[in-house]
């Protein structure tokens, strides 16, 4: 498809006492029903032109936009919700209900003229008082979101279609920010429903929020009084949270999806050959990597990092498992500013890591836990399988919990782990690099003052070659520490109906059906 740029929880139920060969063998659609999902889950109204049935192993999960980091989230709140700015799919940085910005020569501001005439749907209008609201939420520091607003001190508001932005150090991915999803919100209604207000979301977007069932489903229906002509296409958007891969693969071919989201690479042939059907492949600014928890043994030895880093053969993953994607040597993907191409992946060198493991005095046989997330990436049992194996191969031994999404999230929250794998999408370095190595978000206890300084200067420099080239001193350090373990850069696979069109998916793992329609 040429508008696509493509491109990460909940479970599908699996009925007990049935296999998952049991379940292939009774066909696609009796397969759904026996999965645990009965025919009224799959709407009979997926041959119409008026609705998209889309789903991807990642379950919505909270209202407030401002309180988590899952990407699922961001892409159904980019439907209900529209932001100040957003992204288009060249990856450059595009006017929405701000028309208009502009940073203080000093960057300690920034003025954004708003859009006028944009109601949210409960007809209250969109002003700058919506922006003072929505933004001051983010210095509340128990929300997930907020450390990526730290230097926020207030927003004013001289007049209903200007916002000034006002911060305590110049903010350098301030737009970045804004797409983070920073939505806005009505003040007038927040005060209305008070402690409730977050119950049932309401912005200004295409689509007006009907329902959400926890592990089952997120629906929406067409907004009538949108503020952009000809947008949507569509009456009502169904998101459907399906874990198991050959489950949403049999629903895209047995027509009851209109869209499945990360489709095993394994499957792709057998896809292209459906007449009915249509594959959007594209390179992620997404890695795959291992988080080291380097205040306990035997990372917390710069020599058992670089251990982990030797000991995995990122080739066998890539081209054995993946069948696609790239190996990855450094925290910023290839595709977003501040990646440095003058870093290579670690060799594959077992040798050079149990010397470096003896060099510390690790004993083999201690064991370390290993957790990772259920659904989230493709071939994920596969793939930390072999990792188990290839890190036992050099004396680490681990034992792997693979465990549900909110779980995993809890668990890497707290620290409670030695290695946990998971990915990295981003559209800027400082979303990855400032939360996950300065601010420590998961816990990991690596400490480097110099890389440190680099990422906090890299935040507050307005200037953005400036900023890359501080991301990339950054790395050259990191590298050479290893805190992080990075697998590959990861190929995001959509299968789609071919009679959807105007389907995008972002390189940062977020989906788009605004502009969708079905011919």
């Amino acid at each position: 498809m040429s508008d696509g740029l493509g491109h990460e929880t909940a479970p599908g139920h699996i009925q007990p006492g049935l296999s998952r060969r049991d379940l292939l063998k009774l066909g696609a659609a009796a397969g759904l029903c026996a999965a645990g999902y009965p025919a009224s889950v799959w709407s009979a109204a997926t041959d119409t032109k008026d609705q998209i049935i889309i789903s991807r192993p990642e379950e919505f999960q909270k209202m407030d936009a401002y309180d988590n980091f899952n990407l699922v989230n961001y892409s159904l709140f980019l439907h209900v919700f529209d932001f100040l700015v957003e992204m288009d799919q060249n990856g450059k940085i595009v006017p929405s209900l701000a028309e208009s910005w502009e940073a203080s020569r000093d960057g300690l501001s920034w003025t954004f003229k708003l859009k006028r005439g944009v109601k949210f749907h409960t007809g209250d209008a969109f002003t700058s008082k919506s922006v003072k609201f929505s933004l001051e939420r983010l210095k509340d520091k128990k929300l997930a979101r907020s450390g990526w607003w730290s230097e926020l001190d207030r927003v004013d508001t001289p007049d209903d279609y200007t916002a000034v932005v006002r911060t305590t150090a110049p903010v350098g991915p301030m737009l970045s920010n804004l797409m983070t999803p920073t939505v806005m919100y009505s003040e007038k209604q927040a005060e209305r429903d008070g402690p409730t207000f977050f119950d049932k979301p309401i912005g200004t977007g295409p689509f007006k929020f009907v329902e959400w069932r926890k592990n089952d489903r997120f629906v929406m229906d067409v907004n009538p009084d949108y503020w952009k002509p000809g947008v949507p296409k569509l009456k009502r958007v169904v998101y459907r949270p399906i874990m198991e891969d050959f489950t949403r693969v049999a629903g895209l071919r047995s027509g009851e999806l209109d869209v499945a989201d990360t489709i095993p690479p394994d499957q792709v042939a057998t896809l292209q050959r459906d007449e009915k059907l249509a594959v959007l492949r594209t390179m992620a600014w997404d890695q795959l990597y291992l988080g080291l928890k380097c205040d306990q043994p035997p990372f917390d030895k710069v020599e058992g990092r670089q251990a982990a880093n030797y000991a995995i053969d990122r080739k066998i993953l890539v081209e054995k498992i993946m069948e696609g994607g790239r190996p990855a040597a450094a925290i910023v993907p290839q595709g977003v500013l501040g990646y440095h191409d003058g870093l290579k992946p670690y060799p594959f060198d077992p040798d050079k890591a149990k010397s470096l493991l003896a060099t510390i005095g690790f004993k083999t046989g201690t064991r370390l836990r290993m957790i990772a997330p259920e659904g989230w990436y493709p071939k994920i049992k596969e793939i930390t399988e072999t990792i188990v194996s290839q890190l036992k191969g050099v004396g680490i031994d681990c034992n792997l919990t693979i465990m549900e999404g909110a779980a995993f999230t809890q668990a890497r929250a707290a620290g409670n782990y030695n290695i946990y794998v998971t990915g990295g999408a981003s559209w800027d370095a400082d979303q990855l690099a400032y939360q996950r190595i300065r601010n420590d978000v998961f816990k990991s206890g690596y400490r480097n003052d110099k890389v440190f300084s680099l990422l906090h200067e890299g935040r507050t420099t307005v200037d953005q070659n400036k900023r890359a080239e501080l991301y990339r001193a950054a790395q050259e350090i990191l590298y050479q520490e290893g805190p992080m373990v990075w697998l590959y850069q990861m190929e995001h696979i959509y299968g789609l109906k071919k009679n959807v069109k105007g389907f995008i998916g972002y390189p940062f793992k977020v989906f788009d059906l605004r502009k969708t329609e079905k011919a």
